[in-house]
């Protein structure tokens, strides 16, 4: 990395890559699968342009199988990896593996009130103050080395959430794509946000493959 000027960040968020489960478009909360291999050429995709633009020095992950496997993929284990159990998916309970389209009413309970808690599953106020806890410890290794924590939808959304501010009833208000980053950098007025569904350089700057890899695939959660 000698004779490179990179940018320095505060905190880069970046969601997994695809598993069948998001091709699907099926709920993942406290499933643990692989990631399918769509999603492991998404995952060196976005390290690639990840690791050409900024130094990474630290990254906390989450402990389920599909964030792991990005974190190798993407090439970011050679940082060093701590996992955090508090950097975990949402979990969805009764709703968990079952599509998304046809559970509306999940969504339409959260949007009303963040502390619904599904049948057998977690509340998005629940979520955003493990994610809050967890976010806080970072703060201070964030002030001199840039941290990357790969995680899932909901965190992810949760953190950007509590780091511009914002309350529980937020997450709901964002859409963040699979293996796509959220950036923060410092500036004189606080952190500012500086990247928000990231996947790497302008589309003239990649091969076919790499495009193809880069299309946004069905939605899926976690």
């Amino acid at each position: 990395m000698a004779g490179r000027a990179y940018h320095r960040l505060i905190l880069i968020l970046l969601r997994h890559a695809r598993t069948p489960a998001n091709a699907e478009g099926l709920f993942q909360g406290r499933a643990d699968p692989s990631l399918d291999d769509f999603g492991r050429g998404q995952a060196a995709l976005v390290g690639r342009a990840l690791l050409r633009r900024w130094a990474v020095d630290r990254v906390v992950c989450s402990p389920r199988r599909r964030a792991l496997e990005t974190v190798s993929a993407a090439g970011l284990d050679r940082a060093g990896v701590a996992v955090d159990e508090r950097w975990r998916e949402i979990d969805f309970g009764c709703y968990e593996g079952r599509p998304m389209e046809s559970q509306s009413g999940l969504m339409s309970a959260w949007a009303a009130d963040a502390a619904y808690t599904p049948p057998g599953g977690e509340s998005l106020a629940a979520l955003h103050r493990r994610v809050g806890e967890a976010l806080a410890e970072l703060e201070e290794p964030a002030r001199s080395a840039n941290v990357v924590v790969v995680s899932h939808a909901t965190p992810v959304k949760s953190a950007a959430a509590h780091l511009l501010g914002g309350d529980a009833a937020m997450i709901m208000r964002a859409r963040v794509g699979l293996a796509s980053v959220i950036a923060f950098e410092p500036s004189a007025a606080g952190l500012v946000l500086t990247e928000f569904n990231w996947t790497g350089p302008p589309e003239a700057g990649r091969t076919a493959g790499e495009r193809a890899r880069a299309e946004p695939p069905p939605p899926g959660r976690g």
